[in-house]
């Protein structure tokens, strides 16, 4: 670490001036040892040798690895590493090195200036070694050639000086000296022949200027080039090879080869089809450009053409070009390449399905292009199908007939296929895939889904609206399929039908009146469904209709009624009466039955609301209390009787109560009083004879009630059903609120608002409401649909069953297509009893005639009767869609259908046929017909091009020959081109060469040489004339283009470019433009401009546009580095051998502010003290700016809010970082002092140095606690030596200031020795006890824990540790009664025999030492010799008699007592207690005095036997109603006296409560209160009704019911959901979100089944 002292030094010596600066300059040799002396620094500024290690001399400036390093001890600056001038210095003329000399004590910074002078140590070099210059033949003398100059690292005389070239007759030396390098250059002096010498070897030398001087060769060849002045020669004219047919793709054909005597690129050789060959070709041969291979590249077939002609074209890569052309022939061998053809000359695709066997469906004519038994065909057909194939006597001619016969129903469509195969080698086959739709016949009546089917239908329904819908469905099509429906109104007995509608169409049935379920509840009709076939099908089926009832009957009141027809009644009770005296009972009547005659009653008005109570369910008035004296006399009492419809209706009745005084109670109690004073005696006896027989009739209602429960049966038959198919109805109905769209099961005790929940088991009937206007569930539901589980929640889903509405097929045209198959039929089974009449004959007439012209009379031809033509349908059925000819049904006469050309149909070929097949029927015939089309000339020659350009040197010899484009001619034979003239010309003839069936080509050869100068350009007019009469002819006019040979350079328009631009300018900026010109023409005048020799930096930081000549910035100017340039520019043409000239462009920087100041580290101290003072020097830094004047002027300060600065030295841009205020470690460690530069130039720039400073610490901080006191819990009997818990202290410092050591604090005065057996790991605190605790000992204890860091001096603080001891159980039970005398925990207790149940006989008593569960006992009996007869509290250890003792009973009993803790690891202690039974002497004498008492006391036992007798009798009638109640809650007998219709369901009689507080539901029944639960049973099968419901589902305010009940069937032991549209089969099936109501038959004989009632999760 850095002392505090020296930075301070420094400051002081900074603040006061005392800063001594000193300069000098030393000189030395580059490459000189390691090690060599520069000179004695020390000695040199006059410093004492002796202070310099103590003042700490040192070098504090340059790269990290020094060039040079001062000895400390003499002074001496001496070489550290190896100096290489060029390396350090590029190639500057002065290569200085500054450095930075520092001495302390006092501050001492010395400049010193090491200049490195150059050595000749390197030799000229050459980029390269060799250099080819390539120079054309007819290169001008004087032309000059720019050579690569040689680098030498070395400067001034050390550089390259001259360079030499070896002796030769051709070329001489010249050079340019641009500054510091030469740059030589090659001049041709003399003309090059290449006939003499193609290539001349020559060498040049670079030499420098040192002593001795060194040198560096470039050999130089020069290459000259030949000018294009021969044309390839092919080997052959004519090119003959055979080629099979289907030759492989890439297959070689044949190799074309030309020679060219020129060398290079004039020699090398291409090759290319001709220009005039047509696209057929190109698609079938490719030609190697290099190699001159022609290749199979598509599909040869012999059948399109036998033989190809192809004009092969070699040019050579001479400027321009020459070339020379020649034939290939290719003669095609043809194979069996062609695959049979099936044509379909007549087909029936539609045959009716009660077709007979036999019967032909199509004709079928197979051809084969090849010829011999490549031509032979032979035909199959699909196997396993109807149809065969019959051959005909004429060859490859069929028929297809069915062979059996056709079921539409079963298969409607055959897809056949038929197979010809060819007897080649190896065979091709080909296969035909014909569609025969087979066409409907009416076999098939219509059916219905279910027979009969079940309506159940609403009454009061709206006359004339739809109510039921049939459908049923044909299996034939169309007219055939469509079905009416009517209704059968017959006979007497179905006069409801009459009332009855049935849409004929879609089976929609609408009822003509609206029907009373109290006047008819069912009835029944026949719908017959009819088929629109001929001649038509039908059926029928029965439909029963059950009208559902609906709530339309108010409430009936039956009693109280007046003498008036008034619901209103008087009752006279006495004033005596008690609670609970029935009043009277409101009856009523309600004509609906279920919910619409289930009746509530409840008051509306009553005088006095505590007097009298209304039973809602069954009308009963009782009375509340007693009547006292300051009650009314009489009460008027308002009943309100309402039905639970969805819309309720109700009725009142009105009960007028007087209150009566007992006249005749107070008579009888007179009676009775006289009489009681004989009765008393007996009183007593009978009141006791009373009371034992209610006791056991209430003992017996108990049995009897448990036996019931137990053996409950689930046998569900009522003897209101009526139906033999009926198994009985479950006591609930489903009710459906159509204000909040869900569903409820209601029971006949359950209020509207009551609503089940989805249950844990998820069995819940899910019927969620998702009625669309299209697809409602209720009165419109079929007998047959079934609630089936759905994805989306297991809605109601109806079957399909389509009415006659449903998808249907269009049969239009069915009877034209019958009879028309009838008559094929017929038709063929003529041709093949009797055969076919064939015949030939063949037309000639000229393309291009008028649209109806006749070509023939075929029928007269063919000896045919006109008259038959039409009959027959005598028809052409060959050709293509739009045929070119047509026959006249009335006369038979072949015409022209639509124009025809023969160029379009037959293309070139020399006879032009059209084959076509004529066909009459009635017997078939077919003929063949044969048209020739001739040509006529009606064409003109035409050439590809209406202009074509030739390009030709001047320098062409004549002779040379250029085969031009031929003319085309579509017309054949003479008509075609015959002959071909060129316009008058000097410099040009015309030759046509023929080439057969490809026409003649014209040929243009060159007679007389061309010169460019005279003309330019040559203007051709060629002709081409057919042989018509009279000829046509085609024109092409001919351009030839004179070339030019490239004998000129480029020129530049200046003799000297210069350019000034700024420094830093942009990457793009112009900086000049060069410019230069070709007098030659076209490529050879094209000049484009690039980089002369220059080196890679001018590469860098310029470019130049080949196209424009503009030199552009390329990369980042720096006037710095680099004031002038001297870029050297060539002009180059494009032609062949192109020409170059290159010119030399000077280019001077313009120097800007562009420097930042630069921020250099003299010394840093990295570390600082924080206890440092401020003033304390951190680092000395120095700021230099490259530029000058006020642009180097820099001002600096440090950034942001540190506790350092910056103070100024004497000398300019020398600073020293100071602190500024006191550290602190802890609060910040490490400091990024930036340091800003910003010098004043316009802009300023700004630079930045940042210094990390780390701070050291200082111990001045204690340790610190994370608490000031802590708590543990230890439980007893622990390990000793273990560890039983840790303390952690921190500390603020660092390094050994932080490291902690902890100690008990053990003060020997101090009362608590426990910390004697405590130890503590002094490193990490934990804490080991070296004894083991026992909690019955020691509870508690604390003790005391300092924590001292490391630092110097160590700072410390401590802690109190409290220690809390936990219980274990470790200490068994003590016996402490009964204790014998030995010790042990055994007793004798002897009590009387005569003592009742009950009597306490003794206690044991025992104690454990522990606390809590170890140390509570629970006492049991192990042993006992008669466990009748003695029991043990297990808390208290009470022994106590079960019974009184009797004559059998021993004397003595053994009693044997187990005392054990709760423990987690039980521990025990057992006592022994010995009970002798001994005659009661004592209670012999207490009997007497007793005896004397009792007569005292049987005053009041009759008093007490009257209370028991009631209290008894209280129980046995409320034991009565429970049974009662849960009869009605749980007994499968749906007899109700609620139900006044035979055919009621009967209804649950629970109801189900929502319990907002428990946020669950409860099943309520009749005698229940609401709080009872049902709990969750064994079974699981406990009614469960968790609180799902959603926020926006809550309201339990239902408006309407369900229209469904849930029946039980016995025979399948389910359960069921029957709607009022639902036969008695339908069944609810479990969804797959298991939201079914599912209720298993369990019953048994002692357990009845529980109903698992749940809602579905709509329900709320």
């Amino acid at each position: 670490m850095i002392s505090c002292s020296r930075p301070l030094l420094f400051c002081l010596l900074f603040c006061f001036g005392e800063l001594i600066l000193a300069q000098i300059k030393y000189t030395t040799l580059e490459e000189v040892k390691v090690g060599a002396i520069i000179g004695n620094v020390a000695k040199d500024l006059g410093l004492d040798v002796s202070t310099l290690i103590s003042r700490r001399f040192r070098i504090v400036s340059g790269a990290q690895d020094a060039l040079f390093e001062v000895n400390p001890n003499n002074g001496v600056l001496y070489v550290h590493k190896n100096l290489d001038r060029e390396q350090l210095c590029d190639r500057n003329v002065a290569c200085l090195i500054d450095l930075k000399i520092v001495v302390e004590n006092p501050l001492e910074i010395h400049y010193v200036s090491v200049e490195i002078t150059d050595a000749n140590d390197h030799a000229p070099s050459f980029a390269e070694k060799e250099k080819v210059l390539e120079i054309a033949e007819n290169t001008l003398t004087g032309a000059r050639f720019q050579l690569p100059g040689a680098r030498d690292p070395d400067v001034g005389i050390n550089a390259v000086q001259r360079y030499k070239l070896s002796q030769n007759d051709n070329f001489h030396l010249e050079f340019r000296d641009r500054g510091e390098d030469k740059i030589p250059f090659l001049v041709l002096q003399r003309h090059l022949d290449r006939e003499q010498k193609t290539n001349h070897s020559l060498i040049l030398t670079a030499i420098d200027g040192g002593t001795p001087p060194k040198s560096a060769n470039l050999n130089l060849t020069i290459r000259v080039l030949d000018i294009n002045d021969n044309r390839p020669i092919f080997s052959k004219e004519v090119y003959s090879v055979e080629l099979q047919e289907n030759a492989a793709l890439d297959t070689i054909v044949i190799k074309v080869q030309a020679t060219d005597l020129d060398e290079g690129a004039n020699g090398d050789v291409e090759y290319a089809f001709g220009g005039d060959i047509n696209s057929k070709v190109l698609q079938l041969f490719s030609l190697d450009r290099n190699t001159g291979e022609i290749r199979v590249k598509g599909q040869i077939d012999y059948e399109t053409a036998d033989v190809f002609k192809l004009d092969v074209q070699a040019s050579d890569k001479g400027q321009p070009p020459m070339t020379t052309d020649c034939r290939v022939v290719i003669k095609i061998q043809d194979v069996n390449d062609n695959k049979p053809e099936i044509e379909v000359t007549s087909i029936s695709s539609m045959v009716p399905e009660d077709s007979k066997q036999g019967t032909v469906i199509a004709l079928i004519s197979v051809a084969d292009t090849d010829s011999g038994l490549n031509g032979k065909v032979i035909c199959s057909l699909t196997e396993n199908v109807p149809f065969e194939l019959k051959p005909s006597f004429k060859e490859n001619l069929f028929s297809l007939v069915t062979k059996e016969t056709l079921d539409r129903e079963t298969v409607s469509l055959y897809d056949i296929s038929i197979t010809a195969t060819d007897r080649g080698e190896p065979p091709l086959s080909t296969l035909k895939s014909l569609s025969i739709q087979v066409s409907d016949v009416n076999d098939n009546i219509p059916q219905f889904p279910h027979s009969p089917l079940e309506l159940y239908l609403i009454e009061n329904n709206a006359p004339g609206t739809s109510i039921f819908s049939v459908s049923s469905f044909d299996k034939d099509l169309n007219d055939n399929a469509a079905v009416s429906y009517r209704i059968v109104r017959e006979g007497a007995h179905n006069d409801i039908a009459s009332f009855l509608n049935i849409n004929s169409d879609n089976g929609q049935i609408s009822a003509l009146k609206s029907f009373d379920f109290e006047t008819l509840k069912t009835f029944q009709f026949q719908v017959v469904a009819t088929d629109s076939g001929t001649p038509s099908l039908s059926s029928n089926v029965t439909v029963n209709v059950f009208i559902l009832d609906q709530n339309d009957n108010a409430p009936v009141i039956l009693y109280p009624v007046s003498s008036n027809g008034s619901a209103e009644g008087v009752e006279e009770i006495p004033r005596n009466v008690n609670a609970g005296h029935l009043v009277t009972k409101v009856r009523a009547y309600d004509a609906d039955i279920g919910y619409n005659g289930w009746l509530l009653f409840s008051l509306q008005e009553v005088t006095d609301h505590s007097l009298f109570g209304l039973d809602r369910y069954t009308g009963q008035i009782r009375t509340l209390r007693s009547f006292t004296e300051t009650d009314e006399a009489e009460h008027k009492l308002l009943i309100l009787v309402k039905d639970n419809g969805n819309v309720s209706l109700s009725a009142t009745a009105t009960v007028i109560v007087k209150v009566v005084e007992p006249k005749e109670a107070f008579a009888a109690s007179d009676v009775k009083s006289a009489a009681k004073v004989d009765e008393d005696d007996n009183v007593t006896f009978y009141l006791m004879i009373t009371l034992g027989s209610v006791s056991t009739l209430f003992l017996i209602s108990i049995i009897v009630l448990i036996a019931m429960q137990c053996s409950k049966t689930t046998d569900y038959t009522s003897k209101y059903l009526q139906d033999a198919n009926y198994d009985g109805t479950l006591c609930h109905s489903i009710q459906y609120r159509s204000g909040d769209k869900r569903y409820m099961l209601v029971g006949p005790r359950m209020s509207i608002g009551s609503t089940i929940v989805p249950g844990s088991h998820a069995n819940t009937l899910m019927v969620p409401d998702r009625r669309r206007a299209s697809g409602e569930v209720g009165p419109r539901m079929s007998i047959g649909s079934t609630i089936v589980p759905g994805s989306h929640a297991n809605t109601l889903v109806l079957p399909d069953r389509r009415s006659a509405t449903a998808e249907t097929m269009e049969q239009s045209g069915q009877d034209s297509r019958r009879q028309r198959g009838k008559w094929l039929a017929f038709v063929l089974t003529l041709i093949l009893i009797f055969g076919k009449a064939t015949g030939q004959i063949r037309y000639s007439i000229s393309e291009e005639i008028k649209e109806g012209t006749a070509v023939g009379n075929i029928a007269k031809d063919l000896g045919i009767d006109p008259n038959i033509l039409k009959a027959r349908g005598f028809r052409i059925v060959s050709g293509s869609t739009e045929p070119l000819f047509q026959v006249n049904q009335d006369d038979g006469v072949l015409f022209v259908n639509r124009n025809i050309d023969r160029e379009e149909i037959c293309q070139r070929t020399s006879v032009c046929l059209i084959n076509l097949k004529s066909v009459l029927e009635n017997p078939l015939e077919i003929h063949y017909v044969a048209v020739e089309v001739l040509d006529v000339n009606d064409h003109s020659p035409s050439f590809p091009e209406k202009n074509k350009r030739l390009e030709i040197s001047e320098s062409t010899l004549p002779g040379t020959r250029f085969q031009l484009h031929a003319a085309l001619d579509p017309d054949g034979g003479v008509n075609s081109v015959q002959q071909y003239k060129l316009s008058q010309n000097n410099n040009f003839r015309l030759e046509v060469k023929d080439r057969g069936k490809d026409g003649k080509v014209p040929i243009l050869q060159l007679q007389s040489p061309l010169d460019r100068e005279v003309s330019s350009s040559h203007k051709l007019l060629l002709t081409a004339l057919d042989g018509g009469k009279p000829p046509k002819s085609g024109t092409m006019e001919i351009l030839i283009d004179v070339l030019d040979v490239n004998d000129n350079a480029p020129v530049f328009t200046k003799d000297v470019y210069s350019a000034e631009i700024n420094e830093n300018s942009p990457i793009g900026t112009i900086v000049i433009r060069v410019n230069a010109t070709d007098l030659d023409d076209g490529l050879n005048g094209e000049v484009s401009y690039s980089f002369g020799d220059v080196n890679s930096k001018v590469r860098e930081l310029f470019d130049v546009n080949p196209s424009t000549g503009e030199i552009t910035v390329e990369g980042q100017l720096d006037y710095e580095e680099d004031d002038s340039y001297e870029i050297d520019i060539q002009a180059s043409d494009s032609g062949a051998v192109p020409f170059r000239t290159e010119k030399s462009v000077t280019v001077k920087i313009m120097d800007i502010n562009d420097n930042a100041p630069v921020i250099d580290v003299t010394s840093l101290s990295n570390k600082i003290s924080e206890d440092s003072r401020p003033g304390t020097t951190v680092a000395l830094i120095s700021i230099t700016d490259l530029d000058s004047g006020v642009n180097g002027k820099v001002i600096s300060f440090v950034k942001g809010d540190v506790p350092f600065t910056l103070t100024p030295s004497i000398q300019d841009n020398m600073y020293a970082v100071v602190t500024k205020t006191q550290l602190d470690r802890e609060n910040t460690s490490i400091y990024d002092v930036t340091i800003i530069a910003k010098d004043a130039g316009e802009p300023a720039l700004t630079s930045e140095k940042t210094l990390r400073v780390v701070v050291s610490d200082i111990n001045d901080n204690s340790p610190q606690f994370s608490k000031s006191q802590y708590n543990f819990y230890v439980t007893e009997n622990n390990s000793p030596g273990m560890s039983l818990f840790s303390l952690i202290a921190s500390d603020h410092d660092e390094g050994e200031n932080a490291v902690i050591s902890y100690h008990i604090l053990r003060d020997a005065g101090h009362e608590n020795k426990v910390t004697s057996f405590l130890n503590i790991n002094s490193e990490n605190g934990d804490i080991l006890a070296l004894k083991s605790f026992d909690f019955e000992t020691l509870k508690t204890f604390q003790f005391h824990v300092v924590a001292t860091d490391s630092g110097t001096p160590s700072l410390s603080s401590n802690v109190t540790v409290n220690v809390f001891i936990l219980d274990q159980n470790d200490n068994a039970p003590v016996i402490l009664y009964p204790v014998s005398s030995n010790g042990s925990a055994e007793g004798v207790e002897e009590i009387p025999r005569n003592v009742n149940a009950g009597h306490l006989v003794t206690k044991v008593r025992a104690y454990d030492a522990d606390i809590g569960y170890n140390g509570w006992l629970l006492f049991s009996l192990q042993e006992v010799t008669d466990h009748s007869l003695f029991g043990l509290d297990r808390y208290t250890g009470q022994i106590r008699t079960l019974r009184s003792f009797t004559e059998t009973d021993e004397a003595e009993h053994k009693l044997l007592i187990l005392v054990k803790d709760n423990g987690n690891v039980s521990l025990s202690a057992t006592a022994t207690v010995i009970v002798k039974v001994v005659e009661p002497k004592e209670a012999f004498a207490a009997s007497d005095v007793k005896s004397t008492a009792k007569v005292d006391e049987d005053d009041n036992v009759t008093f007490y036997l009257m209370i028991t007798l009631g209290s008894v009798s209280t129980l046995f009638l409320i034991s009565i109603i429970v049974l009662i109640a849960m009869q009605c809650s749980k007994t499968t007998d749906y007899t109700s006296k609620y139900l006044q219709d035979a055919n009621y369901d009967g209804t649950l009689c629970h109801s189900i409560q929502y319990r907002s507080g428990d946020k669950r539901y409860m099943l309520v029944g009749p005698r229940m209160s609401i709080g009872s639960t049902i709990v969750p049973g064994s079974h699981a099968n406990t009614l469960v009704l968790p609180d799902r419901r959603r926020a926006s589902e809550e309201d339990a305010n239902y408006d309407g019911t369900l229209c469904h009940s849930i029946q039980y069937r016995s025979g399948d032991k389910r359960y069921m959901l029957v709607g009022p549209r639902m036969s008695i089969g339908s069944t609810i099936v479990p969804g797959s979100h298991a939201n079914t109501l599912v209720l298993p038959d369990r019953r048994s004989a002692t357990a009845e089944i529980p109903y698992l009632l749940h809602s579905f999760s709509s329900f709320g």
